[in-house]
């Protein structure tokens, strides 16, 4: 592991060029949550959808309240049922599959939408399909997340992971440019033909489930070893495969050692709030609401807000795709930034950056001038950025990488579910902060958000370690051995036997190859046998561990 943090981006890719194609391609579901995000809410600001689907107000249509925030909260909602769900699925059927799931869901998600204006409740209609598309993005996204964590190498776990937002802006870019082209069209066919471009990333996922191989790390949580070996060696290549048998080897050896802590018993939700795992469920959570933390909500009403604020409509929607552009280049730029320093220290750093920034935001918004909207603006795109070169990104690598193997697809539904509920705290109360009929703090809001990044900048010092570089095992024994978290990069081990480490056979012995360990037998006072597994005097640590 040590010689690999030594690789750069290109060489890290030369290295597993089949991981990183498989991870690309794996990132274009991705899109689709985007996309999704973005079509929903500019189709219903077209005049004809408004007509098909509103009711007449004065002298002209609008869609009622009611329906509004009934719609703005189905997505999130089954995102959360989505998610919470998908953890169990992909247990049962394999990451892949779930995928698949997923995408038919959506197929069938989006027809819904497509003929909501022919049903009599054409509201309600409107309302189940965006429900069962959120279900449908939460297993796709839920299982996306698990699968690249089990396949991608330490080394590029950073600039892959950074791929989340930088292709969920990129859906939300093509989804304003498709909106904004379609609005000369008369008629139905207008929102019609934008919902159908959901289609074709709809099927991705599909076309995925059947082409990309199984997760090696769910066939051996299965006792599937020679298919977890085929696998592997779909997923690296078979060369790369041969010349890299310690990265199975210890992908192996956490599996092996998670199933025996836990008594070889099936994996539930109820473990993820037990022992260690609590803290790693819980950072996991934290690291999905970091987006929010930073003011993500507020910049994606960015276009109403600085109209607040006093900037025209025009020019506030040009500041809002200016700062989906920019956002998209810092996490583009984070892939090196994720490579070059640590999740922790990038977290850190950005967040208290973005916590100057708002302050500055807020000290303008006492001030009453149409300036002040311009430097609005201008502090808000700096956010984007900054957070887009850090924290943004950082935070889908530690709910990526922080839980257990054996727990990871279940600590991933844990993690989108209740991320996924203050999320939606956000979403609801954002509006309420800077709206002129409810608390009008209108640039005053930026004290609000830096109180936010202030409490992300506490939860990462006290609770995020560092596990930048570190392996599937190494990562276990930070969380199993209450390591500082100031201290969990030095805590750096191989992935071979330590001194104090005993293992029962029974878990080893099940893929019948050799391990680093020697049977021994000890006989209780009451006659019972027990087998035990020790370290082989042959395996030595190759660098000796920290004392704490």
């Amino acid at each position: 592991m040590a010689d690999y943090e030594k690789l750069s981006l290109w060489q890290a890719v030369r290295r597993w060029p089949k991981a990183a194609g498989i991870s690309l391609c794996m990132a274009l579901n991705i899109l689709l949550w985007g996309y999704d995000t973005a079509i929903v809410g500019n189709v219903a600001s077209m005049p004809v959808f408004q007509e098909v689907f509103g009711e007449k107000y004065e002298d002209k249509y609008i869609i009622p309240s009611i329906w509004l925030s009934i719609w703005s909260v189905a997505f999130p909602i089954g995102t959360m049922i989505g998610a919470a769900t998908g953890g169990w699925i992909q247990d049962l059927t394999g990451r892949k599959w779930t995928l698949g799931i997923g995408s038919i869901i959506s197929i069938a998600a989006i027809a819904t939408c497509y003929i909501s204006d022919l049903a009599a409740q054409k509201q309600a209609a409107m309302f189940g399909g965006k429900l069962l598309e959120g279900v449908a993005v939460g297993l796709i996204m839920c299982s996306t997340q698990t699968y690249m964590s089990e396949v991608v190498p330490a080394r590029l776990r950073g600039p892959i992971f950074a791929l989340f937002p930088a292709f969920q802006l990129l859906g939300q870019l093509i989804a304003a440019v498709v909106t904004l082209g379609l609005l000369p069209i008369e008629g139905p066919s207008s929102y019609r033909i934008a919902l159908a471009t959901e289609w074709p990333l709809s099927a991705i996922p599909l076309a995925l489930a059947i082409f990309i191989p199984e997760s090696p790390v769910w066939l051996l949580q299965k006792n599937k070893e020679q298919d977890a070996r085929k696998m592997f060696s779909k997923v690296h290549g078979p060369k790369v495969a041969a010349n890299h048998q310690d990265l199975f080897d210890d992908m192996n050896r956490a599996v092996t050692e998670e199933r025996w802590a836990a008594h070889d018993r099936s994996a539930t939700y109820l473990e993820c709030f037990r022992g260690p795992n609590l803290k790693r469920s819980m950072i996991v959570v934290f690291a999905n609401t970091v987006p929010e933390l930073f003011g993500l909500t507020l910049i994606g009403h960015a276009s109403y807000f600085l109209q607040i604020l006093g900037l025209t409509h025009s020019m506030s929607f040009i500041i809002l795709v200016l700062g989906v552009v920019l956002g998209l280049f810092a996490n583009i730029g984070s892939w090196w930034t994720l490579l070059k320093w640590g999740r922790r220290n990038l977290t850190l750093v950005t967040l208290t950056t973005c916590c100057v920034a708002w302050l500055a935001v807020g000290i303008a918004g006492i001030f009453k001038s149409v300036n002040v909207a311009y430097f609005t603006a201008a502090g808000m795109m700096f956010i984007i950025v900054t957070a887009g070169l850090g924290a943004w990104p950082a935070s889908y690598v530690i709910a990526s990488e922080t839980s257990s193997l054996r727990l990871r697809s279940k600590t991933q539904g844990v993690g989108w579910l209740l991320g996924g509920i203050l999320n939606c705290g956000f979403g609801f109360g954002v509006p309420y902060l800077y709206n002129a009929d409810a608390a009008n703090l209108q640039g005053k809001v930026g004290f609000v958000f830096l109180g936010f990044c202030a409490a992300g900048v506490a939860m990462t010092w006290f609770f995020v370690p560092e596990l930048k570089g570190l392996s599937a095992v190494e990562i276990d024994r930070v969380f199993e051995k209450h390591t500082p978290v100031r201290r969990a990069n030095t805590a750096q081990w191989e992935s071979v036997p330590n001194a104090d480490d005993e293992m029962p056979l029974r878990n080893l012995s099940t893929s019948g190859s050799d391990t680093a360990y020697d049977r021994r037998s000890m006989i209780s006072s009451t006659g019972t046998t027990y087998e035990h597994a020790e370290p082989k005097e042959a395996f030595e640590p190759l660098r000796k561990r920290p004392t704490f």
